[in-house]
């Protein structure tokens, strides 16, 4: 049970409360605004520069930083720097390719493969499957990173927070898609970098501030500089780095903030800016996890926020809980609405239904978003440990998606490239990186995935000159 006052709970419920409201005016008020099928997957390609950085961050930034990078922060003192600067690194290698993503105005990361290696339904769908891998198990991760910051505060069971949840992701979603997505985004994403600092200064203050939290860690490797950056372990860095930068890479949900930019020059832009906010929060999660392992080191590193917010001030707990709140339903319902996105657009549009009109498109998508809610529920509940579900997911994807998404990108500048090397990239990247895992390699098992899918594309683009060299051209 949680250790708060009727007062307390009272004060968490109606800022909690206050957050979803706000969230509900944006759904509906964007509603009136969304009148075709392409405002829904991605608000009209018309969001002004100052909405897609928020947007960005605050998809980017959600429970699983509240809870599993937090409790990295409490275990290992500085490596979550080291995460921060792996995901910024995704931003701004995206940042390269960020005018031709715009220029041709693409939704899905199935439209970028499609115009690299040309149609083939195998391809699309098994692009739009391995688009929607990231986001799903983020909504799994950040309605798990709820209940169990939820279950702390008000000892009421976790899976019956993780249902509540995701029935308010749903609720916000389906009225304006991503219109309301975007710009509830961008006012929490704001409200977050305010309860950012004034948490961060209750932590060190409740220390008896900075020198003394410093000195009260026993390991001091972990919060020295250089050295501390690498405390996770070298394997676990790299895997971070493996996962997070090529997962920020091919996320669909960084791919339509993109694409819904204004402008050419602000999509880049954005990126940048984007992956600057990310890297510099990682110092708020550093100031966070030291702080409580001070005042408590006989912790698990994924219950430290939970532990903390049964300490602090029942004010803070109030704006703590706002902060969870928005933390956490920005990322999921972005997620939420991606994954329907690629549904709708990817298999329904283009395979089931391909004469659907635009109010058929708009309802499969409010369809689709219940569906996945349910299904992410149900992950949820069977497999609870956030980190694992986040790193998981972007191994897989970067593994089938990196390569022909930008090797493919590079190469169809000089040649033309076949649907073949496009397939046989991607289900190489897939089954070299479940092989690897299997194997419990050392070596995080993404690598082998993406060494393996840009193998075989070398391959496939050498064997298939050689035939039309073998059929002199033809």
């Amino acid at each position: 049970m949680g250790t708060f006052s009727s007062e307390a709970l009272l004060l968490i419920m109606l800022s909690t409360v206050v957050v979803i409201t706000i969230g509900g005016f944006i759904a509906v008020y964007f509603k009136k605004k969304t009148v075709s099928s392409e405002d829904w997957a991605i608000g009209g390609r018309k969001l002004p520069p100052y909405v897609i950085v928020f947007t960005q961050f605050a998809t980017l930034v959600g429970g699983g930083v509240l809870v599993g990078h937090v409790g990295i922060g409490y275990n290992f003192g500085l490596a979550p720097i080291m995460y921060g600067i792996c995901g910024a690194a995704g931003c701004f290698f995206m940042a390269i390719i960020a005018k031709w993503l715009r220029e041709n105005e693409f939704t899905t990361i199935p439209d970028i493969l499609k115009k690299i290696y040309g149609e083939d339904n195998f391809l699309l769908v098994f692009a739009a499957l391995m688009a929607m891998v990231v986001p799903f198990g983020w909504i799994a991760s950040q309605i798990t990173a709820f209940g169990k910051l939820y279950s702390s505060i008000t000892g009421i069971g976790m899976n019956i927070i993780i249902v509540a949840v995701a029935l308010i992701c749903v609720l916000f979603t389906l009225p304006s898609g991503f219109n309301s997505v975007a710009w509830s985004d961008f006012v929490f994403g704001v409200v977050m970098l305010g309860l950012c600092g004034i948490t961060a200064f209750q932590a060190v203050h409740m220390g008896g501030g900075w020198t003394d939290i410093v000195s009260n860690i026993q390991d001091k490797t972990i919060i020295s500089f250089p050295e501390g950056l690498l405390s996770a372990g070298l394997t676990t860095t790299l895997l971070w780095f493996i996962a997070a930068t090529p997962g920020m890479m091919t996320n669909q949900m960084t791919l339509q903030r993109v694409c819904a930019a204004d402008t050419v020059k602000n999509a880049r832009r954005t990126l940048i800016i984007s992956g600057i906010l990310i890297a510099a929060l990682e110092i708020w999660v550093v100031v966070m996890g030291v702080s409580i392992r001070s005042l408590n080191p006989d912790l698990t590193g994924e219950m430290a926020m939970g532990w903390f917010l049964t300490t602090i001030p029942k004010w803070t707990v109030a704006l703590f809980a706002g902060f969870i709140s928005t933390t956490i339903i920005t990322t999921a319902d972005s997620a939420l609405q991606s994954v329907a996105v690629n549904f709708t657009q990817d298999i329904y549009k283009k395979h089931i239904n391909v004469g659907a009109s635009d109010k058929k498109l708009m309802s499969v998508s409010r369809k689709a978003t219940v569906i996945v809610a349910i299904l992410a529920i149900m992950l949820a509940i069977a497999f609870p440990r956030v980190m694992d579900l986040i790193i998981a997911s972007y191994a897989y994807s970067a593994s089938a998606l990196l390569v022909p998404i930008y090797a493919g990108y590079a190469y169809s500048k000089r040649r033309t490239l076949t649907t073949k090397v496009g397939k046989n990239s991607m289900i190489a990247g897939l089954v070299g990186c479940f092989i690897a895992q299997m194997l419990h390699t050392r070596i995080p098992y993404a690598i082998y995935g993406i060494l393996v899918s840009y193998v075989v594309m070398i391959i496939t683009i050498k064997a298939n000159e050689s035939k039309k060299l073998s059929t002199g051209g033809k």
